[in-house]
C-alpha cells in the first residue's frame, strides 16, 4: 500500500502564507481523492442548502449570496479544505493507509477500511487551497468545468473517452459523464431538477503551519 504524497503537485511555499486561513473538512469518495492525487480535479459542485437557498428563492442573484460577508458556503477564497477520504490503520507500524492508493479492492488493512465521515484530523494527508467560489446552476457547467470535476476516462485512438458512472463504461464526453456521475450520487433524477450549487476551485498545497 502507498502512503507517499506527490510533492509535484503542490505549492512548497504555502506553510507560512496560509497559516491563518480557515480549515474546514470536506468529504471525497476514492475516486474523486485518485483524482486529485494524479491532478485532473480542481473543482467540486455541492448542493446549495439552507438559507443561502432561501435567499436564492427569495430573488437574490447569485453573485451576492455567495458574497463573503452573508457567511454562506463551506469556505471562502483563502481558506483550506482539508479532505477526509476511506482510510484504515497500520497497527504493526501506527500509521495510516487509504483506500485511494490500493489498486485491488480485496487488498484492506487487518481492521479494515473506515468510512471518509470518521477520519480523524491527524489522519489528513491532502490540503486544498480555496481558489475560486461561486453559486451557479448544476447545468450551466461546461465541458472544461466537467474535466476539472476529475471524472475519468481512457485514451482513445483519436479522443478520449469518459467514463460513465451508471452504466460502468466508457464512450461518452466529458460532460454526460459528469452527469452520470452526478446522478450516481445525488439521484436520476436530480440533474433534470438542475438545483443551485457551490463551485469551488483549489488547488493542492503542502501541510498548513498549525494544522497538526
Amino acid at each position: 500500500m502507498k502512503t507517499e504524497i506527490n510533492n509535484k503537485s503542490t505549492d512548497t511555499n504555502a506553510n507560512n502564507m496560509l497559516a491563518d486561513a480557515v480549515c474546514r473538512p470536506i468529504l471525497f469518495s476514492t475516486p474523486m481523492v485518485q483524482a486529485i492525487l494524479n491532478g485532473t480535479k480542481t473543482q467540486t459542485r455541492r448542493q446549495v442548502k439552507g438559507m443561502a437557498l432561501d435567499w436564492l428563492n427569495d430573488g437574490f442573484t447569485p453573485e451576492f449570496v455567495a458574497m463573503k460577508e452573508n457567511g454562506f458556503g463551506k469556505a471562502n477564497v483563502g481558506d483550506i479544505f482539508w479532505v477526509r477520504e476511506t482510510f484504515g490503520k497500520i497497527l504493526s507500524f501506527d500509521k495510516y493507509c487509504y483506500r485511494a492508493d490500493v489498486e485491488s479492492k480485496y487488498d484492506k488493512p487487518a481492521l479494515g477500511w473506515k468510512p471518509s465521515i470518521f477520519m480523524p484530523r491527524d489522519a489528513c494527508r491532502i490540503w486544498l487551497e480555496v481558489t475560486g467560489k461561486k453559486i451557479e446552476r448544476l447545468r450551466d457547467i461546461f465541458h472544461v468545468d466537467a474535466r476539472n470535476e476529475g471524472v475519468d476516462f481512457i485514451q482513445g485512438i483519436s479522443q478520449k473517452l469518459y467514463y460513465n458512472y451508471l452504466t460502468l463504461d466508457y464512450g461518452c464526453n466529458e460532460l454526460f459523464s459528469f452527469m452520470t456521475l452526478w446522478q450516481k450520487i445525488n439521484g436520476e433524477k436530480s440533474w433534470e431538477e438542475n438545483p443551485w450549487v457551490w463551485v469551488y476551485s483549489f488547488k493542492r498545497i503542502e501541510c498548513p503551519e498549525g494544522f497538526r
